[in-house]
């Protein structure tokens, strides 16, 4: 099956795909997903959650957050983001290591988003703590450079020999038109299968095609609140 494991809404404050629209395209392609909102799951909650609408459609969602990593010298400095997906309660954002013991917690996988994306908020620390994570995104489709997605994905290879760790592909879609522009396929239909086939490495990345430049500017329309969710 495949699964979009990197998806922002409308309750990220740079995105503005609603969630029943996320969960529309990915019923259509019969892909899986996660949505992975900035520091928040409120999209998650209320009459009308995601969890409802993609057990109604039968799309197999995964619950996840990408969380900021907050220095542990600085507190409000932001020395990169993590994602965390089989979430019950929201992390919000401290230090990797409060992060962590709360992945730990709540029994989640732990996913390194575009580690090596310099221009973006990618956390440096992953070279160096890189065992703590359950996967790796090998190709992001909203990385600006070709050469950020081929540093991971060399890292990867070079890490995997070590411990097992699973690559993947993602869109970290902003809007309904990106999603599906980096998947990860993954043997399994159900929670139980889907973190064995995580914890073994045992996963394949489809890169298939990367985010326009007018996708990224309308991440900062969204952010001004110039442009309407859809």
């Amino acid at each position: 099956m495949l699964f979009d494991l990197h998806i922002h809404s409308r309750f990220s404050v740079d995105a503005l795909t609603k969630p029943e629209s996320i969960i529309k395209v990915c019923k259509e392609n019969n892909w899986g997903v996660s949505l992975t909102d900035h520091n928040n799951m409120g999209a998650y909650v209320g009459n009308n959650s995601i969890k409802k609408i993609a057990k109604k459609e039968k799309v197999f969602l995964v619950p996840g957050e990408e969380i900021k990593v907050l220095s542990c010298d600085y507190k409000d400095k932001c020395v990169g983001e993590v994602i965390a997906y089989f979430l019950n309660t929201p992390i919000y954002p401290s230090s990797f290591e409060n992060i962590l013991d709360e992945v730990k917690k709540q029994d989640a996988l732990l996913s390194c988003p575009h580690p090596f994306d310099w221009p973006r908020k990618n956390f440096k620390e992953f070279k160096k703590l890189w065992k703590n994570f359950d996967c790796v995104e090998i190709y992001n489709a909203r990385a600006y450079y070709s050469g950020l997605n081929k540093d991971s994905e060399d890292f990867f290879k070079k890490i995997s020999q070590y411990k097992k760790i699973s690559a993947l592909g993602v869109s970290d879609a902003h809007t309904p038109e990106e999603i599906g522009n980096g998947l990860t396929e993954i043997n399994a239909r159900n929670e139980e299968e889907f973190r064995k086939e995580i914890k073994n490495g045992r996963t394949n990345v489809l890169a298939n095609k990367k985010a326009r430049l007018w996708d990224h500017a309308q991440t900062q329309l969204a952010r001004k609140r110039l442009i309407n969710e859809r």
